[in-house]
């Protein structure tokens, strides 16, 4: 599923087609909502093309009503001896997978025969039944308490289930079912809400967008009930059916209707979700397996994903000096945001390394590529240092600490002097040159006398009662992470040497 959502949504509609089929599979369009969370999340997939591959998972949940609307009293037992057996006779293999889903979908039949003849029982309570003859008459109502049921069981699938079931058992009208299925379209989005905290900026969106299509929708569609119910009728002649009609048919006019807007969501879910959006993918660029048939042309390629990675951690420090000197809270947020991807190409490059065939290397490019190997971990732990600068930010700025001008500008130094030893480090790498490798080896020392400076100087201040002794403590962790990131600049340069 993964591979299939990044390779297929280039294009609104096709990422549509991909969205319908992904949670017609799946059953659900919350785990589909959830899994494009998590794509976006670590840069495979851009706002744009999750938003059309979110406008399809609505058409591909609906296949689930569908197949409840069956009439499910005289299928379950035969499915469930079909599936039962298939899945026992055939055990590890494909087959005895098919078995298994067909044993899922008979539970699934009798859970809903079980769940129908239960719900009869609702047809006695008075109160249950004005309630729901209310959804009769006030759409907004049945739209509302759709929405709240389904925000509890965060299943639109499991509330259409109920609603179809409900329907069968002759408790509640085609025009109830209708608001209550819409209402069930509002809450299922509280699933990629929750999803979607502490998630990237283009995550968030993505989950404000789906809430917004659904709200729109059903706010158009409410003064329409009666209309559509009465076309809806024509479609069935049992309730059940209906029901799952409509929900269908409610997808799909939504979907058709958003599609050729996907620009105008992205551009509306922006200005509602403000902020800058990480420009820092996990997805590898540069790390193609054509290129592993040529070990030399794949080692090379593996550097420049490196360098790519590297880039990334060094803007994780200047995001750091940014957000801790100026509080500028997004600055500390973006270090977060890139840290998923730094992580995730880390993994990539340590993966495609160990691909490499090793006998199609020289002695001098097999050195390399244990070169590579070990500073791939460095360059990564320069992005661990950053983020832990930027939670100690957070702290600070959480807490309204302040650190005195000389403070500041002894961190200000700090990070100046530390991000040019990294960059040059960097460099070193980029050129394959040793000579720019020993001259960061020269500024290793000056990074390490100014960590012991700055801190007895800070100590002096507070003693003085010129800083304030709390936030004295996070100055000299910050300063401690900065030295550390020194050192890993350190073993990068002598990683170079080692190689030339």
């Amino acid at each position: 599923m993964r591979s299939l959502l990044e390779r297929l949504t280039d294009r609104a509609y096709r990422g549509a087609i991909v969205g319908a089929v992904t949670s017609g599979i799946l059953q659900s369009s919350s785990m589909t909502m959830v899994l494009l969370i998590g794509l976006i999340n670590a840069g495979a997939l851009k706002l744009a093309q999750g938003i059309g591959v979110m406008l399809g998972s609505e058409i591909g949940t609906t296949l689930t009503a569908q197949i409840i609307a069956f009439k499910i009293g005289a299928y379950y037992l035969p499915i469930i001896a079909i599936g039962f057996l298939l899945s026992e006779i055939f055990r590890r293999r494909k087959l005895g997978d098919v078995g298994r889903i067909i044993l899922g979908f008979g539970l699934l039949f009798l859970g809903m025969s079980i769940l129908s003849g239960g719900l009869k029982g609702l047809a006695e309570s008075p109160a249950i039944l004005r309630l729901l003859e209310s959804c009769s008459s006030n759409v907004l109502l049945g739209v509302l308490v759709g929405a709240g049921v389904t925000a509890v069981i965060q299943s639109s699938s499991a509330m259409t289930a109920m609603v179809i079931a409900m329907g069968a058992a002759g408790v509640l009208t085609l025009p109830a079912a209708i608001a209550l299925i819409l209402g069930a379209n509002i809450g299922t989005t509280i699933t990629a809400q929750i999803a979607s905290i502490g998630s990237s900026l283009s995550s968030r969106r993505l989950a404000v967008a789906q809430l917004l299509t659904n709200v729109i929708g059903v706010a158009v569609f409410i003064p329409f009930v009666p209309l559509f119910a009465g076309l809806v009728e024509g479609t069935a002649a049992s309730l059940p059916r209906q029901i799952a009609n409509a929900h269908t048919f409610f997808n799909v006019a939504v979907t058709l209707a958003f599609l050729p807007t996907v620009g105008g969501l992205v551009w509306l879910t922006k200005r509602l979700v403000r902020g800058r959006e990480s420009a820092n993918s996990a997805a590898p660029q540069y790390l193609s397996s054509q290129f592993l048939s040529a070990p030399s042309m794949a080692l090379n390629q593996a550097r420049r994903e490196l360098l790519r990675m590297a880039e990334m951690s060094g803007a994780m420090l200047r995001n750091c000096q940014h957000g801790l000197l100026s509080r500028d809270r997004s600055e500390v947020h973006t270090v977060f945001e890139t840290e998923t991807a730094v992580d995730g190409l880390k993994r990539s490059i340590e993966e495609y390394l160990d691909r490499i065939p090793a006998e199609g290397l020289s002695s001098r490019e097999e050195a390399r590529l244990h070169v590579l190997r070990h500073v791939t971990g460095d360059v990564e732990r320069v992005g661990d240092q950053a983020v832990n600068i930027a939670e100690r930010t957070k702290t600070l700025l959480r807490q309204g600490f302040q650190f005195s001008e000389e403070a500041r500008a002894d961190l200000a130094d700090m990070f100046e002097k530390t991000y040019a030893f990294y960059a040059q480090t960097v460099q070193a790498l980029q050129t394959d040159d040793p000579q720019v490798a020993r001259e960061a080896l020269d500024q290793e020392g000056e990074v390490d006398r100014l960590e012991r400076v700055y801190r007895e100087r800070h100590l002096q201040r507070s003693e003085q009662g010129e800083c304030d002794p709390e936030s004295g403590i996070l100055f000299v962790e910050i300063l401690h992470n900065l030295e550390r990131t020194g050192d890993h600049a350190l073993n990068i340069a002598c990683d170079i040497l080692h190689c030339s």
